[in-house]
């Protein structure tokens, strides 16, 4: 497997369908090529075109409401998104619309990227699953010159509750980072990104703010 495809798997899972019936099912359906689990994440891949697509499933013990605050806190995406240094909100439509940049930091000597998402939210309101899709806008605001903007990255996390306040989540990811990533870098990123990122999501989501949350567009 070429490192430069992996790399394409790359980034944000720092940033941020729960469909899988069985591993056999999910490859021989869909492509989805099971690579490992750990700390209770399954991380899965697949190549289309020459683009290769990350798919992460792992379930969390809270409300609806907490884990999208959480997301809706984007100048905190440091303190839980992998090798995520800097972020802000650009521009917020409404509570299920905004526009918002992320820097991710890339070991030396390779440069750090960057990307602007524009990120809908929306609930069935039958099922009560939310679906965050995000998809970079790579002129949203002017590139800057210490860093290599991201020209194609996709994300959708999925958040379908279950019982006993669990929450089952899909987080996938379609990007391409831009330039060339040594397969070292990229084997790190598979094997901590998604893990890291998680292990974050609910150290932090064990603050009462977020245990005692309800938000008005969210039906829980």
């Amino acid at each position: 497997m070429h490192p430069n495809h992996f790399i394409k798997l790359l980034t944000l899972f720092f940033t941020t369908i729960f469909t899988i019936p069985t591993v056999a099912d999910a490859q021989a359906v869909s492509g989805w090529v099971f690579k490992d689990e750990k700390d209770n994440v399954k991380v899965y891949y697949r190549k289309t075109a020459d683009i290769y697509e990350l798919k992460m499933t792992t379930s969390i013990h809270t409300s609806l409401s907490g884990l999208i605050k959480l997301f809706a806190e984007v100048e905190n995406y440091p303190l839980w998104g992998y090798n995520i240094t800097e972020a802000k909100t650009l521009k917020k439509i409404s509570d299920t619309e905004v526009y918002y940049y992320s820097r991710i930091d890339f070991p030396w000597p390779l440069s750090d990227r960057d990307v602007i998402m524009h990120t809908h939210l929306e609930q069935n309101l039958k099922t009560k699953t939310v679906v965050s899709k995000s998809t970079s806008v790579y002129d949203f605001i002017a590139v800057k010159k210490d860093v290599v903007r991201m020209p194609i990255t996709r994300t959708t996390w999925t958040m379908t509750p279950g019982k006993n306040g669990w929450l089952y989540i899909e987080y996938y990811l379609y990007s391409d980072p831009g330039g060339s990533i040594p397969d070292w870098a990229v084997n790190m990123a598979l094997d901590l990104g998604p893990r890291e990122s998680i292990k974050g999501i609910r150290r932090l989501l064990n603050d009462p703010k977020y245990q005692s949350t309800r938000l008005a567009y969210i039906t829980e």
